[in-house]
């Protein structure tokens, strides 16, 4: 079942056009004031075609895209489609996750937040923009000292580059 044209929602299936030509999948796992999460699969498929036996394996943990740009009516950048729905889907494995970002009108205030757009309180920027503070960081992931039990991504919303990059790093590391 598809999604009606231009409404991406949570459930929703969808595939992405690789700059190799293959596709890849994911899924919508929630709805954030500046666009949505997505999870991506480790799946990949030379025909856009998805094999639901995949949905339990994610590449990476979960990241904000930028909606509008990727499946909005005037779509700007990719080759992003919504292929199915899943009716009644609920995020699993997602309590560790924290996004930060700008929290205010200063740049020191900086807040997390979980895939709900809930706040999970203030951490000082210099926490988790120093190299230093961070540990186990592969691309855009990362964990800060003393935090290790939660992985952090910048809440800023990714377009097609940053989603392919992330893709082929996290493909090259398996």
């Amino acid at each position: 079942m598809k999604t009606s044209k231009g409404k991406f929602q949570i459930g929703d299936i969808f595939s992405l056009k690789l700059n190799n030509g293959e596709f890849a999948f994911g899924r919508c796992i929630s709805e954030i004031s500046l666009g949505h999460i997505v999870e991506i699969f480790n799946y990949f498929s030379e025909e856009n075609k998805f094999n639901t036996t995949f949905t339990e394996q994610r590449l990476f943990e979960p990241i904000p895209i930028d909606t509008w740009g990727l499946f909005g009516r005037r779509k700007k950048e990719g080759n992003w489609q919504v292929i199915g729905h899943e009716e009644n889907f609920i995020p699993k494995n997602v309590e560790h996750l924290r996004y930060w970002g700008m929290a205010g009108e200063k740049v020191t205030d900086t807040k997390l937040m979980n895939i709900f757009d809930k706040d999970c309180g203030d951490i000082e920027i210099s926490k988790v923009n120093s190299i230093e503070n961070r540990e186990l960081q592969f691309g855009h992931h990362f964990k800060v000292k003393g935090m290790e039990q939660e992985i952090f991504l910048l809440r800023s919303p990714w377009g097609d580059f940053d989603v392919q990059k992330e893709i082929e790093l996290f493909r090259n590391r398996l």
